[in-house]
């Protein structure tokens, strides 16, 4: 009698490992703003606000430059650097440029890995909207939530994943995602790194 193979594991997906590859960098930016709700101050609300409207001013033109293009661009969703912006002026941000971004030209994979960290906060911004309009000491014009808000709508990250599921991705094409996640958070911390005083009019 012949032996039944043991069944075979499927390959993870390209999913499955930007989750995995790029938890440490994932956890590490959440770490910067661990403490926000605890300062009612609004000072690193005003820093996060910052933070989002530079990455989404260098890293929505470098999408919709690439083969992805920007999920969601298409649909009737909100614009989250146009809420970023509206927040910025409510809370006396300072309009400054970023530094480009490290990835000008990505490929299809690369701009998989981008998109994956500026559109995988959706959920995230969800719960902290939530979070600010339950908290008294925070709701109201000091903490703003437009970007939060336009950024709660999920279906752009699910029209990611789809696209991402429908392109066949070898060992290399996965490797490139998750390297240019890792930039992308990278960046992401560059710009939370930025000192409060010089994000916010006095």
């Amino acid at each position: 009698m012949s032996a039944i193979p043991a069944p075979s594991r499927s390959e993870p997906s390209l999913r499955d490992r930007l989750r995995a590859d790029t938890q440490a960098a994932h956890e590490a930016l959440d770490a910067s703003f661990a403490d926000m709700f605890a300062d009612a101050s609004g000072g690193h609300y005003r820093r996060f606000i910052a933070m989002n409207l530079q990455a989404h001013e260098a890293i929505e033109p470098v999408l919709a430059q690439s083969p992805l293009g920007r999920p969601g661009a298409d649909g009737d969703h909100a614009d989250r650097l146009a809420a970023a912006r509206r927040d910025a002026e409510v809370l006396g941000v300072e309009p400054r440029a970023a530094a480009p971004f490290a990835l000008p030209r990505p490929d299809i994979f690369e701009a998989f890995g981008i998109a994956y960290v500026l559109e995988g906060s959706r959920l995230g911004a969800k719960y902290m909207s939530r979070a600010i309009k339950r908290d008294e000491r925070l709701s109201g014009a000091r903490w703003p939530t437009h970007y939060l808000e336009a950024s709660s709508d999920a279906r752009p990250f699910t029209w990611l994943l789809d696209r991402m599921a429908a392109e066949p991705a070898g060992e290399a094409d996965m490797r490139r995602a998750v390297a240019a996640a890792d930039a992308t958070f990278r960046y992401f911390r560059m710009l939370c790194g930025d000192d409060d005083k010089r994000t916010t009019r006095a």
